[in-house]
């Protein structure tokens, strides 16, 4: 009778379980069987099948359940909204891959847990869906997955950071959020007044390591694509190049993508990641420099009144920084 009752308690609980989270029957799978995904791909992968759809209820339990750490950073920096001042939008789709990044359900419960704007239409928070939504992608590209940037050292190890402190655990402290706004911000927003004031109110919570780097002297290439829009407003897009200390994972350089917007008086950031040293020649390549040469965003950023507006012509320059 003991065996009995006790199997019928366990049944009473899974059933309970069942209802609260419908439809988690499908087992939790990653790396997935006959995809890309590999050991650094998970628990992310896994997570995102499973909140695919979901309500924000049901994807608290399950990032509960696989990635329990992520909602106390998400958490963190819901108190630290000069975080979310600095970063700019993006777009929710991938012109080369030809798909959504992102689950629209899972990026609208990390805008919510994060009290960053809602996702419009497929325009999102760029800090919020490049770091912490991209680890929930499940969009195959040539360039691999999204959340590889974060899962994988190689920004950590071409700049010489401790393991993981660039990374979704966030070791060493910070959150993913706060340490990659430093350290990106640090390095490429240091010539705007407005952000930098944020940024050192940001970056109060950051890893000691990450705001040490960041906030030193960085030698990086920018590509600036400098245009005007009716009005006189003066928008440029920036395209720093940081060098690693060697190749690291096929990797050479930081790529961080920003915009200064003359009617917001502010540069944001939009996106972050490492490229190879083919990617970073051509991006500064002569050939593509001067006055009323062709300008676009890039990397699924959205600025208003320049992505798909129609062609642009601008100035495009190359200089060194050291600051």
């Amino acid at each position: 009778m003991k065996n009995i009752f006790k199997l019928e308690v366990k049944k009473q609980l899974l059933a309970a379980v069942l209802l609260l989270v419908p439809a988690l029957a499908p087992a939790f799978e990653c790396p997935q069987k006959g995809s890309q995904e590999k050991a650094e791909d998970c628990p992310w992968a896994g997570a995102a099948r499973l909140a695919a759809g979901r309500s924000a209820a049901e994807t608290e339990k399950i990032l509960l359940a696989h990635a329990p750490g992520l909602l106390q950073q998400l958490d963190a920096d819901r108190s630290n909204q000069a975080l979310l001042k600095l970063w700019g939008e993006s777009i929710n789709f991938d012109e080369l891959a030809n798909g959504e990044i992102v689950s629209p359900d899972i990026l609208a419960f990390i805008a919510g847990r994060l009290g960053a704007a809602q996702p419009r239409g497929k325009l999102m928070h760029a800090g919020a869906e490049h770091t912490y939504g991209y680890l929930f992608s499940l969009l195959p590209t040539k360039f691999g997955f999204k959340r590889a940037r974060w899962v994988k050292p190689d920004i950590e190890d071409g700049l010489g950071l401790p393991r993981g402190s660039a990374g979704p655990l966030a070791k060493g402290g910070g959150t993913l959020l706060s340490n990659i706004t430093c350290l990106t911000g640090g390095i490429a927003l240091k010539d705007d007044p407005a952000a930098w004031a944020l940024l050192k109110q940001a970056c109060a919570a950051c890893a000691p390591a990450i705001k040490k780097f960041s906030f030193a002297g960085v030698k990086r290439s920018r590509l600036t694509e400098e245009v005007k829009l009716a009005g006189g407003r003066k928008v440029v897009l920036r395209t720093d190049f940081v060098p690693f200390s060697g190749d690291f994972g096929g990797n050479s350089h930081l790529l961080i993508y920003s915009v200064y917007d003359s009617a917001l008086k502010q540069a944001y950031l939009i996106s972050a990641f490492p490229v190879n040293s083919g990617f970073a020649q051509n991006a500064l390549a002569l050939s593509g420099l001067g006055e009323g040469k062709p300008v676009q965003t890039r990397y699924n950023a959205h600025v208003e009144g320049l992505t798909n507006a129609g062609k642009f012509k601008g100035t495009r320059s190359v200089v060194l920084l050291e600051k």
